[in-house]
């Protein structure tokens, strides 16, 4: 089951790489793709010793499996900012991807990520550990489809399957009204920068029934706005990180300018937690609540 899993994955990997850009990239996630499906070792048995080297694939391994099954975390899944499971993983050994700290755990079964420590990786995969790269979620039904291929590849394709019920359920329950009257919502990051299409944080406004005003400026992924763009797109809701008014930045300035602070005094203003988004997990729901409680809000529907 696991070494199918991980078949099926490499094979979606693959042709996401189609699209990236930049021939180093490219290169080193091809690797490692290719290492999740050529791993020798005992891929077939449920694994008891899992080592997991990313934060996304952290709090999904830590959903799927008891803790007893669990050899070791990367260290941000501690950092509450960063990370749902941080109040979880007291006495858990972390770890900061280097092959060190990993090989002495003896792990039955290791998950990383397209930016995890290749050289890490790679050795892990030539000693025989098997080994699952999981690439960087860019929509919810790439939740679904991380969180089925690590299920299977755990020997838990039950609980992954509840897993995406229940934030399933909670996603049909924020939908909003169809139609292509939906309020307009932008997603502003530090320097200007934005999600667009093709992106978890587009995807979820979405979800919330909303416009997108990132993608509507032609931005696929992330990319910046400059500062007449954003006057002339004229948000509904504006969204910010929820860290944004903790650790005031420079590159904010933005907001502050006098024709700026004008337009927005007209928007609603929304902070999405960063631990909510910054991987592609079912807790991803949390945020679609979020943002279609300010859609409510400015469409006057009812429960807001």
């Amino acid at each position: 089951m696991a070494r199918e899993a991980m078949r099926g994955f490499g094979s979606a990997l693959v042709r996401r790489l189609r699209d990236r850009r930049g021939l180093g990239f490219r290169a080193g996630a091809l690797a490692l793709a290719l290492i999740a499906l050529t791993i020798s070792g005992p891929a077939e048995a449920r694994p008891e010793r899992i080592a997991s080297m990313n934060l996304c694939t952290d709090q999904i391994t830590l959903a799927l499996v008891e803790r007893e099954r669990v050899a070791s975390l990367s260290a941000l899944v501690a950092q509450a900012d960063y990370s749902n499971a941080a109040d979880d993983v007291a006495g858990i050994r972390l770890n900061h991807g280097l092959s060190e700290e990993i090989l002495p755990l003896e792990p039955d079964f290791v998950v990383a990520g397209t930016f995890s420590a290749q050289p890490t990786v790679m050795l892990l995969s030539r000693l025989g550990h098997p080994t699952l790269v999981v690439d960087f979620a860019r929509s919810i039904d790439d939740v679904r489809t991380n969180v089925r291929t690590l299920g299977g590849a755990f020997g838990e394709a039950a609980r992954a399957e509840a897993l995406i019920e229940a934030m399933d359920g909670r996603l049909a329950a924020a939908a909003g009204p169809t139609g292509s009257n939906r309020p307009t919502a932008l997603y502003l990051q530090p320097n200007g920068y934005t999600a667009g299409g093709d992106s978890l944080i587009g995807d979820v406004i979405g979800h919330a029934g909303l416009t997108n005003l990132g993608a509507e400026a032609g931005i696929s992924g992330h990319g910046r706005l400059s500062m007449e763009t954003l006057l002339a797109l004229a948000p509904d809701i504006l969204i910010t990180d929820e860290s944004r008014d903790r650790a005031p930045a420079l590159a904010y300035e933005i907001l502050e300018h006098p024709a700026v602070t004008a337009l927005l005094a007209r928007s609603i203003r929304v902070q999405v937690p960063t631990r909510l988004w910054i991987c592609g997990l079912p807790a991803i729901a949390e945020a679609v609540e979020l943002l279609a409680d300010a859609r409510r809000r400015v469409t006057g529907e009812a429960g807001s």
